[in-house]
C-alpha cells in the first residue's frame, strides 16, 4: 500500500477516532530474547504505526541513542528537529516528543539529539577514531554525500531491520539515490525536514486577479503548467510604479527569484545531471538536445529584465533580509516569487497577502509529471559504520513507522492551518510537490559543477548553453566514473 500524505492524514484522523473508543491494544507476545509485537486489533488493522510495522520489541538496557544533527537553534519552527526535549504546545514538537517517548519505552532507550555547528567534521572525527557515540547522523545531503563514497556509513540495504520499500520511507529519494544495491541516505515520515526544503513558486492571488489572469491551479491539474505558460503569465506585468524611468525595487515585476531560477526550472522540467538506466548504471544526462532546450528556456526567463528580478541585490540592499524581499512581494512587488517551502510560514504568516503555491512548471505537456528539486541542504539520515547496526536500524525504522500516524499528520496540521497555505487549492498543489521530489546523484556529487555553471551563465546574461555544456562534458564523465568506482569498491 502506498499512501499520499493527504491520504495518510485522513487515515490517521479516522483511526484516531476509533482508537479512543477501543482502549488499549493487545499486549505483545514475549519470547526470552526478543518480544514480537502482537497483530493489530481489527479496529486498527489499517493503522500505520509501530504496532502494525511487524518490528520486534527488544530491551537495549537504557542505552542513550544519540543522533548527531545540525544546529537548528536559529530556526523559527520545529521542522528540522528530531528529538525535542520537552512538550511545548507546538503541534509538531509535541508529536515528535510523544513519538520518541513511545519508542523509548518500547526499546528501553533514551533518544538524544546532539546539535553541532559542524556535523561533517564531528562525524568524520568520530568515525575515523572508531568512536561509537553517534548512532545516527541527521544533516544535509550536501554535508555527507562525499562521506558516502569513503565507506563512512552503512548501506541501508544491508541493515537488518531497514526496509527501504516501506511506505514510511521517501520513495523518490530511494529511487534517485540508490546505486545498484547501495543506499546511504534515508528520510521519510520520520522527519518533515526534506519536504520543507523543496522549491516552490508562490504567487500573489490579488495581483493575479487585478491583472485579469486566471489562477494557475487548473493548469497544474490539467498538466499544462509549462515554462511557456509561466512565461505568458509573467510577461507584461512589469510596471515602473514610481515613474523614475527605470525598473528597480520600488516597482512591480512578473517574477522575483534568487539567483538560480534557471537550474530550479531545469530540474522541474525533468532535466538531470546524471540519469540511471534499467540496469542501475549511471551516465551523464545534461548534454542532450532536450536538456539544452530546457536549460536555455530557464536562462531566458532568469535573465530577462523585462519580466524577472533576481532579488539577491535587493536582499543585500536591505541588509541581507529575505523577509524584506517577501514583504515587498506581499505588497504587490511581483506576481510570482520562488521560494523553498520553509520560509513561507516564517515570512508570510504575519503579512496581509492572499497568496497561493504552485510547483515549478514542466518543460511541455508531454512531460509525464511535475518534478520538484529538493535542495541540497535537505536533511537526511545516515548510520555511521561505528554504530551498532542492529540498534540503529531498528530504532530508525521504529521511529519512521510510528511517524506515519503521528508526525506526518502534525506536519500537515502546521502546514495547512494557514501558516504555509491559505486555500484548499494550495493543499492539493503541495501533494503534487511532495510526491515527486528530485535527488540527482550528479548534482549532489557536483560532477559538472552544474549549479555554479548555471549561476555563472545567469550573471553573464548568457544563454550559451550548448558550448558551456560541451566544455565540461569530459570532466563530468571522469568525475562520474570516479564516483561509480568509489561506490563499487564499497561492495
Amino acid at each position: 500500500m502506498k499512501c499520499t500524505k493527504s491520504a495518510v492524514l485522513l487515515l490517521a484522523l479516522l483511526v484516531a477516532a476509533s482508537t479512543f473508543s477501543c482502549g488499549e491494544t493487545a499486549a505483545p507476545v514475549t519470547t526470552d530474547a526478543v518480544t514480537t509485537a502482537a497483530p493489530a486489533t481489527e479496529t486498527e488493522a489499517d493503522k500505520i504505526n509501530w504496532e502494525s510495522s511487524g518490528l520486534p520489541e527488544k530491551d537495549f538496557e537504557g542505552k542513550e541513542f544519540t543522533i548527531l544533527m545540525t544546529n537548528v537553534d536559529n530556526l523559527a519552527h520545529t521542522w528540522h528537529l528530531i528529538a525535542p526535549e520537552e512538550l511545548s504546545g507546538d503541534t509538531l514538537n509535541d508529536a515528535m516528543y510523544d513519538r520518541n517517548k513511545k519508542i523509548e519505552d518500547i526499546y528501553n532507550i533514551t533518544i538524544t539529539g546532539l546539535m553541532s555547528t559542524s556535523v561533517k567534521n564531528d562525524a568524520n572525527n568520530a568515525i575515523n577514531a572508531g568512536d561509537s557515540t553517534y548512532d545516527a547522523i541527521f544533516t544535509s545531503i550536501y554535508d555527507t554525500y562525499g562521506m558516502t563514497q569513503e565507506g563512512k556509513f552503512y548501506n541501508f540495504y544491508d541493515l537488518p531491520y531497514t526496509d527501504p520499500t516501506a511506505e514510511w520511507w521517501d520513495q523518490s529519494l530511494i529511487r534517485d539515490l540508490t546505486y545498484h544495491d547501495s543506499l546511504y541516505h534515508l528520510t521519510g515520515d520520520i522527519s518533515p525536514s526534506t519536504d520543507s526544503r523543496v522549491y516552490t513558486i508562490v504567487f500573489n492571488k490579488d495581483l493575479c486577479s487585478d491583472l485579469g489572469l486566471e489562477m494557475p491551479y487548473q493548469y497544474v491539474l490539467d498538466g499544462s503548467w509549462t515554462i511557456d505558460r509561466f512565461n505568458e503569465y509573467i510577461s507584461d506585468v512589469n510596471n515602473d510604479l514610481n515613474g523614475d524611468g527605470q525598473m528597480n525595487y520600488d516597482d512591480r515585476w512578473g517574477f522575483m527569484s534568487q539567483d538560480g531560477a534557471s537550474w530550479m526550472m531545469y530540474f522541474a522540467g525533468g532535466g538531470r545531471v546524471v540519469e540511471k538506466d534499467a540496469n542501475g548504471d549511471l551516465s551523464i544526462a545534461f548534454n542532450t538536445e532536450r536538456n539544452i532546450e530546457l536549460a536555455t528556456k530557464g536562462l531566458e526567463i532568469a535573465i530577462d529584465e523585462s519580466k524577472t528580478l533576481m532579488a539577491n541585490q535587493y536582499v543585500t540592499y536591505h541588509s541581507n533580509s529575505w523577509p524584506a524581499a517577501t514583504s515587498w512581494f506581499a505588497a504587490g512587488g511581483s506576481l510570482f516569487r520562488s521560494s523553498v517551502l520553509e520560509p513561507i510560514p516564517r515570512d508570510l504568516r504575519s503579512l496581509d497577502v492572499n497568496f497561493g503555491i504552485v510547483p515549478f512548471p514542466k518543460l511541455d505537456e508531454n512531460q509525464d509529471q511535475y518534478y520538484t528539486l529538493a535542495e541540497e541542504y535537505s536533511r537526511v539520515f545516515s548510520v555511521p559504520v561505528t554504530a551498532d547496526a542492529e540498534c540503529s536500524s531498528l530504532i530508525l525504522e521504529a521511529l519512521s513507522a510510528e511517524s506515519v500516524s503521528t508526525v506526518t499528520p502534525a506536519f500537515y496540521d502546521v502546514v495547512l492551518d494557514g501558516k504555509a497555505v491559505r486555500d484548499e487549492e494550495s493543499k492539493e498543489m503541495l501533494d503534487i510537490i511532495f510526491a515527486n521530489k528530485v535527488f540527482d546523484i550528479g548534482f549532489l556529487g557536483n560532477v559538472a559543477n552544474f549549479k555554479t555553471m548555471m549561476l555563472n551563465l545567469e550573471k553573464q546574461d548568457s544563454t550559451n548553453v550548448t558550448s558551456q555544456f560541451a566544455s565540461v562534458l569530459s570532466s563530468a564523465e571522469a568525475a562520474l566514473e570516479k564516483i561509480c568506482e568509489n561506490f563499487d569498491s564499497l561492495g
